[in-house]
């Protein structure tokens, strides 16, 4: 399996643990930088450690969230969307959109190309 196929594959749970990653660092640059004089000494001695490091987290982990975050966002977006328009109660009305049903599943996965081959099946469309 090559990489790109591997990470298209895997896309959600990498973008998750991305993510997570992001916030991790985005905490250890806030206690330090930011609420330094409002932590516990325990945590300013840890952090203190790490010495310049933290204004990197700080910045990284921002950027990480924000990325990742909005990643996430869009793709909730994206198959709350394609649920509604493979749900259609019509025939006319899935065929009318069929063109942009087939553009969020290639988004979305490999999963979400066979519920549109399904639901073609069902409603007896040839191609």
């Amino acid at each position: 399996m090559s990489l790109e196929r591997y990470l298209i594959k895997h896309q959600v749970i990498l973008s998750v643990i991305a993510l997570v990653a992001g916030i991790i660092l985005l905490v250890i640059g806030l206690l330090d930088v930011v609420l330094s004089s409002y932590v516990p000494d325990s945590v300013t001695e840890t952090t203190s450690r790490m010495g310049g490091w933290t204004y990197w987290f700080l910045v990284l982990g921002g950027f990480t969230v924000l990325v990742f975050g909005w990643y996430m966002i869009s793709r909730y977006r994206k198959i709350k969307e394609f649920k509604e328009l493979l749900n259609s109660d019509s025939k006319s009305k899935f065929r009318k959109n069929i063109a942009r049903i087939e553009t969020l599943a290639l988004s979305l996965g490999k999963s979400y190309e066979e519920k549109v081959m399904e639901k073609e099946r069902e409603y007896n469309i040839k191609r």
